[in-house]
């Protein structure tokens, strides 16, 4: 019987866990066959559920990757650009997709809802569990590519510190995953946590099929080394 792979992993060095997290998927990870009929792709694959704080939450939102990708810089811009509101940027401006993250997750003022909603948690030390929104919208399922990021909890800890909780249907962990990570903190921080007077304490990501394709097995190599699959089978 095949049962889903599953693994937790909890980190403030996003250099560490990046290691940590590819090595799993090269050698553990569990074959995956994905796409379309148009573009049939093929990875290894695991249900991760990943907790980042401290240093690591101040490097992704400086826009930092981990040591050994090569999908640096350019790829942080790209997801701020997707995500985070600026003048320059309508929040209905779709860029000729049928949708972007930053009209989703604003949808019926969700932001602004959860700022307010987060404000008042803090102050009355109520730790409420509603303070959750969604990016997924019914229809999606249609889409040629539907939105990869699914919903979103904020939820006071102790004090004003404040846990950012992420769900991602698909989750390219060989070139998007610290992006994605530094873009969408990064938006909570400054458009819903720090305006309600919180502290962002965490970050945890539920990635229910965080992959790598079998084209990126060069820059994963690179930094685990190669693993012959005869070995790897022995060691799953």
């Amino acid at each position: 019987m095949t049962r889903t792979t599953i693994r937790v992993f909890s980190s403030d060095n996003i250099d560490e866990l990046n290691e940590d997290l590819w090595r799993f998927l090269y050698v553990k990870g569990s074959e995956l066959t994905f796409g379309d009929r148009s573009e049939i792709k093929h990875a290894r694959e695991a249900f991760f559920v990943v907790q980042l704080y401290g240093p690591a939450l101040i490097r992704l939102y400086n826009g930092e990757v981990p040591k050994g990708w090569l999908f640096g810089g350019k790829a942080n811009l790209e997801y701020n650009h997707m995500i985070k509101s600026s003048d320059e940027i309508a929040d209905d401006d779709t860029e000729g997709q049928p949708y972007n993250y930053r009209q989703r997750a604003k949808h019926k003022n969700q932001f602004n809802d959860a700022r307010d909603a987060l404000k008042e948690s803090i102050e009355t030390g109520i730790q409420t569990n509603r303070i959750c929104g969604v990016i997924w919208w019914p229809g999606d399922l249609k889409l040629k590519s539907p939105p990869c990021w699914q919903w979103w909890q904020v939820r006071k800890l102790d004090k004003n510190n404040v846990s950012l909780r992420i769900l991602f249907r698909s989750h390219a962990y060989d070139n998007a995953e610290f992006p994605n990570w530094g873009a969408i903190l990064k938006a909570f921080i400054d458009e819903v946590v720090t305006p309600a007077g919180g502290v962002l304490e965490e970050l945890i990501c539920v990635s229910t099929s965080a992959e790598i394709e079998y084209g990126n097995f060069s820059m994963i190599e690179s930094l685990i080394g190669w693993v012959p699959e005869h070995i790897r089978r022995l060691m799953k």
